[in-house]
């Protein structure tokens, strides 16, 4: 804000004296001159009324609108006063500060603030839209897919034999691109479901659904000769099934992204934190591995969807399951992060909660 400027007014309103002039202005050009011609047409009947009220023994703090001699509107803040001369009102007093620039600076704030609000409805809208066509395709999808994997099976089951090593071959690649297909409408729908449940959020027993993820996983396990190690998790409020999701796709991607012929080693540990002053904790869970790690300028690129950093001959999969993570930790007010290097494995850092008031949107 500019400095104040000090000024009177006789009764009649005539400005006769300021201290100094105003950008745009001359103390030539103010005093003697009626207030009324300085303020917005708009503006004159209100500050009539001020002034009077200063003559009448108030003392009045106002906002008024003045135009500029090159035309331009600032906004100037005034404070107005009685000058007496022992009981009687002589005059009136006042200081004024320009603050136009201060106006400028918070309409453009609120102008800002109002385009973010209307984004983040609009964006809102459009992922609830996404999620909606996405499960409607996809349930669309299920039927024809479905026939071209049993009448492909019945292709084969019934005349395998009289097809020739070509077509045998042709048919194979349908039943595999069918397979496919699948299990990227099967994640579609994952996805998708994050958001359309709206399931209750309970008390959630980590090392429980850790427990029950490992032995859904056993086989692979087993065959990988992996180790896992698990040390002691908590009990957060959580939906149970989207726990089980999150740790499902982090141990499997560990099982799945590992070195030749070296066996997987993962751990699975937890820390809980207090920011601040805060009540409130957070659990940082990490889901260590020895697997073939990441190069660090693709650790956000791969939670997204779709994302893939390996070909799909080399490791099955539709490039979804981080996607379906970080969406889980996003809904319960929490993030997920990963702290890697390409041949020396992978940190999944996931920090949650341990508390929600209520579903995050």
């Amino acid at each position: 804000c500019l400095p104040d400027h000090v000024f009177a007014l006789d009764p009649d309103g005539t400005i006769l004296y300021v201290d100094k002039a105003a950008p745009g202005f001359t103390l030539q050009g103010v005093v003697g001159r009626s207030i009324d011609a300085l303020v917005a047409p708009e503006e004159v009947g209100l500050l009539r009324e001020q002034v009077e009220r200063a003559y009448a023994g108030e003392t009045v703090v106002q906002e008024l609108t003045v135009t500029f001699p090159d035309g331009n509107l600032g906004t100037f803040r005034s404070r107005i006063g009685p000058v007496r001369d022992g009981s009687r009102v002589i005059g009136v007093i006042g200081v004024a500060q320009d603050i136009s620039a201060e106006r400028r600076d918070a309409e453009a704030q609120v102008q800002a603030h109002k385009m973010i609000q209307d984004y983040t409805v609009q964006l809102e809208r459009s992922n609830r839209e996404l999620e909606r066509f996405a499960s409607i395709a996809s349930h669309d999808l299920q039927e024809p897919l479905r026939k071209i994997l049993a009448f492909s099976d019945r292709l084969q089951h019934r005349h395998g034999a009289t097809l020739s090593e070509v077509g045998t071959g042709y048919l194979a690649r349908v039943q595999e691109a069918a397979r496919r297909m699948q299990d990227l409408i099967d994640d579609i729908l994952t996805y998708s479901r994050l958001t359309a449940t709206g399931e209750p959020l309970v008390p959630v027993n980590l090392e429980r659904v850790v427990t029950a993820v490992l032995s859904d996983l056993e086989v692979r396990i087993d065959e990988s000769a992996a180790k896992v190690e698990v040390g002691p998790l908590p009990t957060i409020h959580a939906d149970p099934v989207h726990m089980r999701q999150l740790f499902q796709n982090l141990i499997g991607n560990a099982l799945k992204f590992r070195r030749t012929g070296v066996a997987p080693e993962i751990a699975v540990a937890a820390s809980l934190l207090r920011f601040g002053g805060s009540a409130e904790t957070v659990v940082r869970i990490t889901v260590t591995d020895n697997g073939i790690g990441i190069d660090p300028k693709y650790s956000r690129r791969i939670f997204g969807i779709f994302e893939r950093l390996h070909g799909r001959g080399k490791y099955e999969g539709t490039g979804i399951g981080l996607a379906v993570c970080r969406k889980i930790c996003e809904q319960l007010g929490g993030t997920i992060t990963v702290d890697s290097a390409e041949d020396q494995g992978c940190t999944f850092i996931v920090e949650l909660p341990t508390q929600q008031r209520e579903r995050q949107p």
